[in-house]
């Protein structure tokens, strides 16, 4: 399966309009994962590979909810204070 967004396809001018991490965020699946491996390691296994701008995070499956979880709150929060008038 490989990458998720396939950034290296996207177009320039969109990802830039969007941030400038906007076109090298991507996810890399561990294709060498076992599914026995998935269900029984205790210490969960990297399921693969987050990559933000020159970085690499090897990650697990738990990792990746506490993420998006994170990742929700914070647009929550950025939303409620936009409504409320609190930003500056």
């Amino acid at each position: 399966m490989g990458y998720i967004n396939n950034t290296a396809q996207w177009d320039k001018k969109r990802a830039d309009r969007n941030g400038k991490l906007y076109g090298t965020i991507d996810f890399d699946i561990n294709e060498k994962l076992s599914q026995t491996i998935f269900e029984k390691v205790e210490l969960k296994p990297v399921v693969g590979t987050l990559e933000i701008g020159q970085k690499r995070f090897d990650m697990t499956y738990q990792e990746m909810d506490l993420l998006t979880e994170t990742i929700a709150e914070a647009k929550k929060v950025i939303q409620m204070r936009y409504k409320m008038g609190m930003m500056r």
